[in-house]
C-alpha cells in the first residue's frame, strides 16, 4: 500500500562492501513482508548503513513520520493549489511544491502523529562487520501498521486545523472595514505577526496573512488628524480614516512653542488639549505639536493656536 523508503547509505565502494559479512540478525530469516513486499495497510521503512541501533531507530521513525505526512499532503495539496491559481501564474509548479513541503512539515508536528511509536511496528535488523578493519553497520527495517481509516482521520484532523486558522484570518480581515478603535487594529497586527512567525513562507496561510497585514498597515498609515476646535485655551482633535472617526485609547505627547501646562484627555472620539497660553503673543506664530505613536507608525500634527 505504501512506498518503501531508502535512507542513509554508507559511503563504501563496491570492493569494500564485499568485505562486510552478516554477523547477526534479529531473526533466523528475513520476514515475508521484507522479501516479497506483500503488505497492505502499512508503511515499510528501512535505514541502511547505520552506525548503531539507536541511529537506525531514529532514522526510520523520522522517515515514517515524513511518509505519513506526505500521504496526507498528497490528498490535501491538490485541492489547496486549485484555490490559489491567482498566486501561481508564473511559478505554479514551484509554488505547488512549496505548499506541499510546508504541508508535510506542519502535519509531522501534529499531535495525532506524536503517538506513533516503534513498539507498534514489526522490526527486523541485520548487523554487518568487516573483520579486517573492525568497521560495522546495521541495516534496519520496520513494518508499521497504518490503515486507510487512520489516514482519513488524519486528513480530517488536518483540514479541521487548517479551517480553524483560515477562519481566524477571515475574521481579522473582515474586521478591518468596521474598526473604530485603533487599539483593535494594533492588536490584530501583533496577532498576525505572531501567527506568521510559526509558519513557513511556503504556507498559503502565510501569504494570506501577509496580504491582510499589508491592508492593516495601510489603514494605520492613512490615519490622519483633524482639528475640530481651536482657541487659545483648548484644541480638540479627532483621528480619522477617510470619513470614519476613530477612538484613540492612547493620548498624544503634546509640546508647544510658548503654550504650557498641557492637560490632555479624550472622551473616546475627541482628544482635548487644554493649555495655558499666557506667554503667547498674537503677533507671533504659536504652534502646538501633537505626536501619536501607533505601533511602528508615528503621526505628528502641528497646529497654529488661534489667539
Amino acid at each position: 500500500m505504501f512506498i518503501l523508503s531508502l535512507l542513509f547509505l554508507l559511503p563504501m565502494n563496491l570492493c569494500a562492501q564485499t568485505k562486510f559479512k552478516l554477523e547477526e540478525q534479529s531473526s533466523k530469516s528475513r520476514p515475508d513482508w521484507l522479501t516479497d513486499n506483500n503488505y497492505k495497510g502499512a508503511f515499510m521503512v528501512q535505514a541502511n548503513g547505520m552506525a548503531s541501533i539507536e541511529d537506525a531507530q531514529n532514522a526510520v521513525m523520522t522517515s515514517l513520520l515524513n511518509q505519513i505526512a506526505s500521504s496526507v499532503a498528497v490528498e490535501v495539496t491538490g485541492e489547496t493549489v486549485s484555490d490559489v491559481n491567482w498566486l501561481t501564474d508564473n511559478d505554479k509548479d514551484v509554488f505547488s511544491q512549496n505548499i506541499q513541503s510546508s504541508t508535510i512539515t506542519r502535519i509531522a508536528k501534529m499531535p495525532a502523529l506524536q503517538g506513533i511509536s516503534i513498539t507498534k511496528a514489526q522490526v527486523y535488523w541485520e548487523y554487518y562487520v568487516n573483520k579486517k578493519t573492525n568497521e560495522s553497520y546495521y541495516d534496519y527495517y520496520i513494518l508499521y501498521p497504518f490503515s486507510m481509516l487512520e489516514l482519513e482521520e488524519l486528513i480530517d484532523a488536518y483540514n479541521k486545523h487548517e479551517k480553524k486558522i483560515n477562519d481566524k484570518i477571515d475574521g481579522i480581515e473582515n474586521q478591518l472595514n468596521g474598526i473604530e478603535e485603533i487599539s483593535v487594529a494594533l492588536k490584530n497586527i501583533d496577532e498576525m505577526k505572531l501567527m506568521m512567525q510559526g509558519m513557513d513562507n511556503g504556507d498559503l496561510k502565510y501569504y494570506r496573512l501577509k496580504n491582510v497585514l499589508k491592508q492593516y498597515n495601510k489603514f494605520i498609515d492613512d490615519i490622519h488628524v483633524e482639528v475640530i476646535e481651536n482657541n487659545k485655551d483648548l484644541i480638540v482633535l479627532q483621528l480619522r480614516y477617510d470619513e470614519r472617526c476613530l477612538k484613540a485609547t492612547s493620548l498624544p505627547k503634546v509640546t508647544g512653542d510658548c503654550a504650557r501646562d498641557f492637560n490632555v484627555s479624550n472622551d473616546g472620539y475627541n482628544i482635548d488639549i487644554q493649555m495655558n497660553t499666557f506667554d503667547c503673543y498674537a503677533q507671533d506664530d504659536n504652534y502646538v505639536t501633537a505626536r501619536f505613536n501607533f505601533g511602528d507608525r508615528k503621526l505628528m500634527k502641528k497646529i497654529l493656536i488661534n489667539l
